[in-house]
């Protein structure tokens, strides 16, 4: 075989993967996702306004802007990916496509954004995973469709995973479906996938890769406080090394930056909660509240910081009750309220 022939039957092989991830009967495609329940005009970036913004609307991350120079330097860099992402009239073109996707998901058009994402291959996974992963949390009420969600997100990583090492959105929103499809499934089903020690493994990976990243940084602490929870803090801290001063120094390195990012901060409360239980509530609260009083900038911001005045009220109503219900509100919404990851 030909050299050329042996690029163009990789290129096809590459393709075919994608597509064989993006079938008929996805979760993407088979049912209409529900639509963002606000006003959406305050999250319109069009034109220009999307790169006016953009660090700010990534300022857990410094996510690079998907202008053509980026794509450029990622696609000469990669020829692998630049073999799997679909035929293009111009790399200019390609990064109009990925902004646009982009603009779509700070509008809350999360199903549009996947698709968009989806459609010039594993270049919009960071944007698809990061949509898909997000309605799936916020929006999606039916938990097998939920499932589906995140499971779908697990599966098109693991064919494509090798081809997005520089993106660390779809590497992280990868972690975090596989994260949060964690809490609501078994824990024998968690452990003979495999879940934990990919989890640990890929956190880590990232962690070294983006030692600042706030998003990391609160997942690193977010999952030894979800295996305390889980597993108590002795057979946290045997079985998995979990514990408590983990929690507290990678949320502080979170936290210290300044980021104000409504989700951290209701993580952070959280996190407390499932370490130390009701010692921690007046942190907690603190917490809660200043990720309840953050304007939003994005349709994901608005979806975090209504979520944190529902639960504020709830542990304000706890407060008061003198810790009634707090054992509840940490055990709810996981299998057998007992599994909690991230």
């Amino acid at each position: 075989m030909t050299p050329i022939l042996r690029i163009f039957a990789a290129g096809l092989l590459a393709l075919s993967a994608l597509c064989q991830a993006d079938t008929s009967d996805n979760p993407v495609t088979t049912f209409e996702w529900q639509a963002f329940p606000y006003e959406q005009t305050p999250y319109d970036y069009a034109g220009e306004r999307l790169n006016e913004y953009w660090f700010q609307l990534n300022r857990a991350t410094d996510y690079p802007f998907p202008n053509a120079d980026y794509l450029s330097a990622v696609l000469s860099s990669n020829p692998e990916l630049r073999l799997a992402t679909p035929e293009f009239e111009s790399v200019e073109q390609l990064a109009e496509q990925l902004q646009q996707a982009w603009r779509e998901f700070y509008k809350g058009n999360f199903q549009t954004a996947a698709r968009q994402g989806y459609a010039i291959g594993p270049l919009g996974h960071g944007v698809a995973f990061y949509s898909q992963a997000t309605y799936g949390l916020r929006l999606e009420n039916d938990k097998d469709k939920r499932h589906a969600l995140w499971e779908d997100i697990i599966a098109r990583h693991e064919k494509t995973a090798e081809l997005t090492r520089h993106d660390i959105m779809a590497r992280y929103f990868a972690f975090y479906a596989m994260a949060r499809l964690s809490e609501e499934i078994s824990s024998p089903t968690v452990l003979s996938r495999g879940y934990m020690d990919t989890m640990a493994t890929e956190l880590n990976a990232m962690a070294e890769a983006e030692p600042y990243n706030v998003f990391v940084l609160a997942a690193k602490g977010s999952m030894d406080a979800g295996i305390v929870r889980k597993m108590g803090h002795f057979m946290g801290r045997m079985a998995y090394g979990a514990d408590d001063q983990v929690v507290e120094n990678y949320y502080n390195a979170a936290l210290a930056q300044n980021r104000l990012i409504a989700n951290v901060h209701l993580e952070a409360a959280q996190s407390l909660l499932y370490i130390y239980k009701q010692k921690a509530l007046d942190r907690a609260l603190e917490q809660m509240r200043i990720a309840a009083g953050i304007d939003p900038i994005s349709a994901m911001e608005a979806l975090d910081s209504f979520h944190a005045k529902k639960l504020l009220k709830e542990l304000e109503e706890i407060k008061q009750d003198n810790g009634i219900g707090l054992r509840d509100y940490i055990k709810r919404g996981t299998e057998s309220g007992k599994n909690y990851y991230l």
